[in-house]
């Protein structure tokens, strides 16, 4: 048996691989914990998991009502000076064999570059969308405050975020065909395919009857704070008000009652994807890895309506050059085009078939069981930096 401890933030798309592959760890035998936010607790002991609080960070972090909450992230979360002291804490209480570090939580690899703790990144997404080298989301958000905090730490800058995560084993939840930049990953890059957190039935069930024959649209946007989905699931419901379908909405972090609700749309709390999907005929979302992920696992084609500052427009171009769906602009789409869009992906059989194809390489992956022998490895010989 061997000890794992899962560093982790509150974030919308990296909790469900996290969660994922711990269980597949524990189903081995083996002992995992947590240490992260104190917001994630209630999350992460449901799932019966030990959970550790970062204390500083926890302390010193707030989300502002106002302002900049990249800047506020930066500083409290992903590159947040208070990890450095808070990471050597809780391994020294919970002896990990192995820390498994969130890709975002550069304080956190800071750390274990620093003390040389055994240590690999998990990147919850594919690392071409999520940092792709020169973007702007490394270029204005990361870079800087990660080598200032590297500095502190008395470790040498970075001149790229895949170099820094590319200093430990990196373990990618994401199917190489999904990453525009695969070809150009470090070898210290592993693509274990998309890993989702298995969870207990929810009770909910279609309000329609059996026998309809429309079919239904998913419509799943973000539960992260970082952007309001407001406006692209209004626009969404509206555009789907007079087409023959069945809208259902899954919202958390929106007030729906700020929603003009049609007749023929629904609005759901919470329903794991592997509850929903099976009925779904079509997904309209903002094209997070999760639910494109979970959406194609299912051979579920997508409309996407992207954020702007996130990996989300780059997945959604990278599944729509794979023919499993159609990548529109979130922020000014109207409307008429995303019912257009989704009905014609519903009469074009070939988003569906694409979107099958890659359910079976998803299947085949086997993520879950994927990342859980390549961390045994890694425990088997463990090594703080990936220096082959």
């Amino acid at each position: 048996m061997a000890r794992y401890l899962f560093v982790t933030w509150d974030g919308s798309g990296n909790q469900t691989p996290e969660l994922g592959v711990a269980q597949a760890l524990r189903t081995r035998g083996h002992d995992v914990a947590f240490a992260g936010y104190e917001s994630q607790r209630a999350r992460i002991a449901a799932q019966g998991f030990r959970f550790a609080a970062l204390e500083r960070a926890n302390a010193t972090f707030h989300i502002p009502a106002k302002g900049d909450m990249m800047a506020a992230m930066a500083a409290g979360v992903w590159a947040a000076p208070a990890h450095l002291d808070d990471v050597r804490d809780t391994a020294a209480r919970e002896s990990p064999d192995l820390l498994v570090i969130d890709c975002l939580l550069f304080g956190a690899l800071a750390a274990a570059e620093r003390y040389s703790l055994p240590a690999v990144v998990l990147v919850h997404s594919a690392p071409g969308l999520q940092v792709p080298p020169g973007g702007p989301f490394e270029r204005f958000v990361l870079l800087e405050p990660v080598n200032a905090l590297r500095s502190a730490a008395g470790l040498p800058p970075v001149a790229s975020i895949w170099e820094n995560w590319a200093r430990f084993p990196t373990l990618c939840a994401s199917l190489s065909a999904l990453d525009p930049l695969a070809a150009s990953a470090p070898p210290a890059f592993t693509y274990a395919g998309p890993i989702q957190e298995q969870l207990p039935p929810s009770g909910w069930y279609a309000p329609w009857s059996g026998d309809d024959p429309r079919p239904v649209v998913l419509v799943s946007f973000s539960a992260a704070l970082v952007w309001d989905q407001t406006s692209r699931i209004q626009r969404t419901l509206t555009g789907l008000a007079e087409r023959p379908v069945h809208a259902l909405v899954t919202a958390s972090n929106v007030d729906t009652t700020q929603l003009t609700i049609p007749a023929n749309a629904c609005v759901a709390p919470f329903i794991p994807h592997a509850e929903v999907f099976p009925l779904t005929a079509v997904t309209v979302t903002h094209g997070g890895h999760g639910t494109i992920t979970a959406a194609l696992a299912h051979g579920v084609p997508v409309v996407c309506l992207p954020n702007t500052t996130s990996d989300q427009p780059a997945l959604a171009a990278q599944v729509a050059t794979l023919g499993a769906g159609i990548a529109l602009d979130g922020d000014t789409a109207s409307p008429e085009v995303i019912g257009e869009a989704v009905m014609q992906v519903l009469a074009d059989r070939s988003f569906a078939t694409a979107a099958r194809r890659l359910a079976a390489a998803i299947a085949a992956a086997n993520a879950p069981e994927t990342a859980a022998t390549w961390l045994e490895a890694r425990v088997a010989a463990p090594k703080p930096l990936a220096d082959d």
